[in-house]
């Protein structure tokens, strides 16, 4: 397994917003992170870390700009030169037209959202089974409906307090799990990776509830499971952290956009003619004002920070 190599710590108060652009610019193999009040740049490539202390030397004492030096395509394997100050300006035209990538983050960093593509499917094979029952909210048997005698008060009254949360596992068709499963891949994973297990588990623990107390509240009489109020609470939290850091570019804006555009379109009625089931609109938009809500307070709280380096 490769390993990350400490090439150069800087203050916390400095600003690398120019080696973070030419790292992007570039696609080098680094990352900036935050550890023990500093600010570090690290490297999967061995060959890559001498030449870029060398390059980073002259940087601080204003011999370069980072803006204006264009490495040889040979950079990303460490062949790259601390001397180099020439502009190409073919390549670096073709390197700017290129679409921000998602990156690849090591399966320790993202512990939580490895359980939760794991509950995908468990929850898909737990539908099948027909083992749902401890799991579900169950829905109201009339057309009137009262918080005190309702059947999630009685699962209260019970001590069933995880069916607040439980609903969330289950999908009623492996396409939805499937779908569920792919968004914490693609937005999930680079949250937690950066915000740290912690927050990113806040984040899903508070949204899930959120989503499902506004599906039960919004149709009482029906059942529902899936997974899709925590991935909008995603989308959601994603969409403030832009707004708050426009330079990171892990996650491209057009499947944000995309993830919006499918919410509206969904609450206009429209997509339930060809997916049979239904949607839960509800527990969609209550997972994305969820995630604007804590994604604003992250980001008050100073947490976007995280997010100003690229990876």
């Amino acid at each position: 397994m490769a390993k990350w190599i400490p090439i150069c710590d800087f203050p916390a108060q400095e600003d690398l917003s120019e080696l973070a652009r030419f790292i992007q610019h570039h696609q080098l193999p680094l990352r900036i992170i935050e550890t023990d009040g500093t600010q570090r740049l690290i490297s999967l490539s061995e060959p890559l870390v001498e030449p870029m202390r060398e390059l980073l030397a002259r940087w601080r004492k204003g011999e370069v700009q980072l803006d204006q030096i264009a490495p040889e395509r040979e950079a990303q394997t460490g062949n790259i030169s601390p001397h180099s100050g020439q502009q190409h300006t073919a390549s670096k035209t073709q390197e700017a037209s290129k679409p921000p990538s998602l990156s690849t983050w090591p399966w320790r960093a993202t512990p939580f959202s490895l359980v939760l593509i794991a509950l995908c499917f468990i929850g898909w094979l737990l539908v099948r089974q027909g083992w749902v029952g401890p799991l579900v909210i169950y829905p109201e048997r009339g057309n009137t409906f009262d918080l005190a005698s309702s059947t999630l008060a009685q699962h209260w009254l019970q001590g069933e307090y995880w069916r607040l949360w439980t609903p969330a596992i289950l999908h009623f068709s492996l396409p939805h799990a499937l779908f569920n499963a792919l968004w914490i891949w693609v937005l999930g994973r680079p949250l937690e990776a950066r915000a740290g297990t912690l927050a990113f588990a806040t984040l899903v623990l508070v949204s899930a509830a959120i989503a499902n107390l506004s599906q039960y509240y919004w149709t009482p009489q029906i059942m529902f499971g899936g997974m899709s109020g925590v991935t909008y609470a995603l989308v959601g939290a994603v969409a403030v952290i832009q707004r708050w850091q426009p330079q990171w570019t892990e996650i491209p804006t057009a499947l944000i956009w995309l993830a919006v555009i499918w919410l509206l379109l969904c609450a206009t009625g429209a997509v339930d003619y060809v997916i049979s089931g239904g949607i839960a609109n509800a527990a969609h938009l209550g997972g994305f004002i969820c995630g604007i809500v804590l994604g604003l307070v992250y980001c008050l709280s100073g947490g976007a920070k995280k997010f100003s380096g690229v990876p």
